[in-house]
């Protein structure tokens, strides 16, 4: 299976649309900010320069919009997936984006009181990222939208059992990314570094591995000196253990860290 790499655009600085916030929904805080690793830039490595447009330089302004208020926007989105999916059933990238944009109407249905309408669509959307995940295993584009989604579901569920699934999902997608790119690692932007460790570190802690969650806090610290990264994870360190979200991811989005 063919590796599509990560470039030195894996994520980029992202603001809020003018007017709108982030509101209650889940995916419009660390998700937001994680869902600027799957921003690749044309002609990186691995990269077949005759393939068409990548799908998520298509859906991808649309989705962010979508998330942060825009209905029009986002429907704009979903039917983008939808038609890429008539097509081709089997485009993976447009199965795991139509089913990150699910996750976002369960999580309405279930603000909405509609508890039995959202575990309906939170299933549809379940099914739909782990089918992508499953056609293409080990291409980031299609990993880092289902983890985004689930360590931000994780960080928000009441069920501790649906969050430990999701956190175990999490973790497991943002490992296998970080293998795939530890070549290239170093060289890639703070803020790219930044919220995959801090991704990491939030989700091991999630589960409650507070030895690795720590790991990846000092790498915070040691790779990414002098930013928002290293500040957080430094703090988190020299206090005591505590239990909760660590806040270690959507750290370089709304501020000025350094590229």
């Amino acid at each position: 299976m063919r590796k599509q790499h990560i470039d030195r655009h894996l994520f980029r600085k992202v603001e809020f649309p003018k007017g709108r916030t982030a509101g209650g929904f889940f995916l419009a805080g660390a998700a937001i900010c994680i869902f600027a690793l799957a921003v690749f830039a044309k002609g990186s490595k691995g990269q077949d320069s005759a393939k068409p447009e990548r799908f998520d330089s298509v859906v991808r302004e649309d989705f962010f919009a979508g998330f942060t208020g825009d209905s029009e926007a986002f429907a704009r989105g979903m039917k983008k997936c939808e038609e890429a999916l008539a097509k081709n059933p089997k485009d993976a990238e447009a199965l795991v984006w139509h089913g990150s944009g699910l996750s976002y109407q369960a999580k309405a249905a279930f603000t909405a009181g509609d508890a039995e309408k959202g575990r309906k669509i939170r299933a549809q959307a379940d099914e739909e990222m782990n089918n992508a995940v499953n056609m293409r295993p080990d291409d980031v584009a299609v990993l880092i939208p289902r983890a985004s989604i689930t360590l931000s579901a994780a960080l928000h569920v009441p069920t501790p059992e649906l969050a430990k699934k999701n956190f175990q999902v999490a973790t497991t997608d943002y490992e296998k990314i970080l293998r795939l790119e530890s070549p290239a690692f170093s060289k890639l932007p703070i803020h790219s570094r930044g919220e995959l460790l801090g991704g990491l570190a939030e989700a091991w802690n999630g589960l409650g591995d507070k030895e690795k969650s720590k790991a990846y806090l000092q790498r915070m610290v040691v790779e990414l000196p002098n930013t928002a990264y290293s500040k957080q994870a430094n703090e988190i360190l020299s206090a005591p253990s505590r239990t909760g979200a660590l806040g270690t991811t959507c750290l370089g989005c709304h501020m000025g860290t350094p590229q």
